[in-house]
């Protein structure tokens, strides 16, 4: 068995695992080096398109290896294609660190993941407007099509022809698969994203267990727990475990943090509450839907949250009509403007967000002004605009999402205060981390008394010996 980390070594995320045994070739995961990326980019420097993979390669952002990657980038570097050289990839989450490179790989390699992470990487899919953003289809680049005056026009995402569907297989808890001479079981995990897993991989050498990233202070910590018995079950070679906070020891559980949003608003909000948190982390979503009814307030989403509310369905603790959704001034700004009609306010939006502008339970910043005692309201950096036209009286905001670990982070930190301190806003801090912390990570590492320990997204991999 050889397993090769081409992502996630001494770095936070970025994971890509490679395991091959007699000719058989897994990917666990494929994400995004946050790390390294930030050393060569930013927010306004990005890797060049027209170099397809080269700049990507060059800067050791993807590993430059045969067989994976999609023939229209390769193509348009100048090389030949090649054969599929790699089985299957086996998604943990949908995090962008573990995920978001999936943009680049073949459209014909399986990928395997939970429905809940398919319908999270839709949901981007759809929503998104970056470079790497084919990651449940793949549109074909740098190609041209005849049109209708004979002449040549680029391949869009209009030319359905151009467009095809990954090869996505979902699996069920407990489920095993059988890729080649191996056996790959997903068992699910508490992590901050829906549809979380780690996997344990069966071969006649000796079994993997992969945690990805996992947590037991969450609101499904149940689940990790399981996780750990299994993997102790089969008795492992290896295991390639997560240490993101192998270096700490203290936070929050969820249910901690739900009690301290709780007891803020209900202290110390005379106006609007404001809330920062990863909105696609569902366990912070219901903890602060829970928080605000539990204070007589309406919780208000934005709209990418709603989309993702109405995707997961099911999934979802509540339904997207057990919110309020807050649909901001957009483009020319039509949505306040008496006598305008409806087709031209929706110009104003993306297709995907003209769905949620005129819901029953849909409002505006005027409502936000009105009431303001009446919601707690998602909010962030990117949104923090709004804030002009809501104009907050008595206003609180509350950051439940991570401290900044990079420099372009910081930046957007020191802005976000100028806004808060602009409207006189006092802000409060209630969040608990996606990871377990280091004494959970050391009782599990005993726990499953594996062979050899494989540290990975972690910063500190000699705390492991």
């Amino acid at each position: 068995m050889n397993i090769e980390l081409l992502g996630g070594r001494n770095e936070i995320g970025g994971n890509k695992i490679l395991l091959e045994h007699k000719g058989t070739r897994l990917f666990l995961d494929f994400g995004m080096s946050f790390k390294q990326s930030a050393l060569f980019f930013s927010e306004f420097l990005k890797p060049r398109k027209c170099a397809a993979l080269s700049d990507f390669f060059e800067l050791g952002l993807l590993p430059d290896i045969e067989g994976i990657y999609r023939e229209d980038y390769l193509k348009h570097m100048g090389r030949s294609a090649e054969n599929r050289l790699v089985d299957a990839v086996f998604l943990t989450h949908a995090h962008a660190d573990h995920a978001q490179y999936l943009h680049f790989l073949r459209t014909d390699i399986p990928i395997y993941c939970t429905d809940a992470t398919k319908i999270i990487l839709q949901t981007l899919e759809n929503t998104g407007s970056n470079d790497c953003s084919d990651l449940i289809t793949a549109c074909e680049t740098f190609s041209f099509y005849r049109n209708k005056k004979d002449g040549l026009s680029r391949v869009t995402r209009k030319n359905d022809e151009h467009v095809v569907s990954r090869d996505y297989k979902i699996m069920q808890s407990n489920e095993r698969v059988r890729i080649g001479c191996l056996e790959v079981e997903m068992v699910p995990v508490d992590h901050s994203l829906p549809g979380s897993c780690g996997f344990i991989i069966y071969s006649d050498e000796g079994n993997v267990v992969y945690t990805g990233d996992i947590r037991f202070h969450g609101s499904h910590g149940e689940l990790s727990r399981n996780f750990v018995g299994k993997a102790k079950s089969v008795k492992p070679t290896w295991l390639v475990v997560e240490g993101t906070r192998i270096n700490q020891d203290d936070g929050l559980s969820e249910s901690g943090v739900e009690q301290e949003i709780k007891a803020c608003i209900g202290k110390s909000a005379k106006g609007l509450v404001f809330i920062e948190f990863p909105i696609r982390d569902l366990d912070r979503v219901n903890t602060i839907y829970k928080a605000a009814k539990d204070n007589n307030r309406s919780f208000v989403v934005n709209l990418k949250l709603a989309y993702l509310i109405k995707a997961l369905g099911d999934l979802c603790p509540f339904s997207l009509n057990d919110v309020q959704i807050l649909v901001p001034k957009k483009s020319w700004g039509l949505l306040d403007k008496l006598g305008i009609e409806q087709k031209q306010v929706e110009q104003d939006y993306e297709v995907w967000e003209r769905d949620f502008i005129f819901r029953a339970n849909s409002i505006t910043h005027e409502d936000l002004s009105k009431n303001p005692q009446k919601y707690v309201v998602t909010m962030s950096m990117w949104e923090i605009g709004q804030l002009i036209d809501i104009k907050p009286q008595g206003a609180i905001w509350i950051k439940s999402s991570c401290e900044p670990f990079c420099e372009e982070m910081e930046l957007d930190e020191e802005r976000k205060k100028n806004w808060l301190s602009h409207f006189k806003i006092q802000e409060y801090k209630a969040h608990a981390s996606g990871h377990a912390l280091g004494q959970e990570i050391r009782e599990m590492i005993k726990e499953i008394d594996s062979q050899y320990v494989i540290p990975v997204h972690t910063e500190y991999p000699e705390l492991f010996e």
